[in-house]
């Protein structure tokens, strides 16, 4: 029979100070979301619509650099007029990109939800998993179905919850990770 070492690197107590600092900055991050979750759902627009805009100028330049009658040149360069489009549009429209963007998403939950439920019905495995199959299905459905016909609401869900709520969990976790690698002695 073959023995499995297994090695445990230990962690100097002197480094819980990047935890701590990096818990306190994810907090904060996690607070301003939630105290102003518009202006960040804005602000997210803002950098979506500079990147597609930048990628979009890449493609652009990266089609025109490459010898005529390829395709991938003018397919390159046609995905690069509309990634471009796509950011000016995000960068002018914040709001409106916003909502465009969560009524796919919810669009997307809705189809994921009822071929979920499908399964559910469909499925011949067992009863108790087709159950839970069934309501997650249906839930999907309920929270795209709101999120279609209130899209900015669901926008401003989806920042609170995913980015606030998320780097304050984040937050508190690194803190509590630094303070315990504080408390440990250090071994020679």
């Amino acid at each position: 029979m073959e023995e499995t070492e297994i090695i445990i690197e230990m962690r100097s107590s002197r480094e819980w100070g990047p935890f701590v600092v990096r818990g306190i900055a994810a907090l904060l991050v996690g607070i301003v979301v939630l105290l102003w979750t518009g202006l960040t759902l804005e602000i997210l627009m803002y950098l979506f619509g500079a990147m597609a805009l930048i990628y979009g100028v890449m493609l652009v330049v990266f089609g025109s650099t490459q010898p005529v009658g390829r395709t991938s040149t003018t397919l390159a360069m046609l995905l690069g007029v509309l990634s471009a489009i796509l950011g000016i549009a995000a960068i002018v429209w914040p709001w409106l990109m916003a909502a465009a963007l969560v009524t796919l998403l919810a669009a997307l939950s809705i189809v994921i939800g009822l071929s979920d439920i499908a399964l559910a019905i469909f499925s011949v495995e067992g009863t108790g998993n087709r159950l839970l199959l069934g309501i997650s299905g249906a839930l999907s459905v309920v929270i795209g179905g709101i999120f279609m016909a209130f899209p900015i609401f669901g926008g401003l869900v989806f920042v609170a919850l995913y980015l606030g709520v998320f780097a304050i969990a984040y937050g508190i976790i690194s803190i509590i990770t630094g303070i315990s690698l504080r408390g440990e002695k250090t071994r020679a």
